[in-house]
């Protein structure tokens, strides 16, 4: 049974494959291609948000409503750590077999044309690797052959 990243390594996991994830049409069908521009609108606003939450609720009602104000500005808070718990999670995923096909594919056409190509991970390619192969051949690779 192997061992479970803790949560901290999964957060840390979350942020690299967020900034990993290509912004190109070949991957709009992707979840990443919806979750990551959440996630980091998240990061940006919802710390203002939740401070906004708590001072009006404390100006409109007082302490009357603290806590539970208090409670909504932490579910506030959480929301772009929840993104980043699910891009983790999935960075560490194993492909499928169709993905399987595609990253070796895009492997073989990146180092045809002399381009240096990172390992996968120890027991086959994870959604991490996929996500850094595709930016590297996005980059590098003439359009028709992505």
């Amino acid at each position: 049974m192997s061992k479970k990243p803790s949560l901290w390594v999964t957060l840390r996991l979350g942020v690299k494959y967020a900034n990993d994830w290509p912004k190109h049409a070949v991957v709009a069908a992707f979840q990443e291609s919806k979750v990551v521009p959440a996630t980091r609108f998240a990061s940006r606003w919802m710390p203002a948000i939740a401070v906004l939450n708590a001072a009006l609720h404390w100006q409109w009602q007082g302490t009357l409503a603290l806590a539970p104000a208090m409670m909504l500005s932490l579910f506030i808070l959480s929301l772009p750590l929840q993104g980043y718990l699910w891009l983790g999670w999935r960075a560490a995923k194993p492909l499928p077999p169709s993905l399987r096909r595609w990253y070796q594919e895009l492997k073989d056409k990146l180092q045809a044309s002399g381009e240096q190509v990172p390992r996968a991970s120890q027991g086959g390619p994870l959604y991490l690797d996929l996500a850094r192969l595709l930016k590297q051949a996005l980059t590098v690779l003439p359009p028709s052959e992505h």
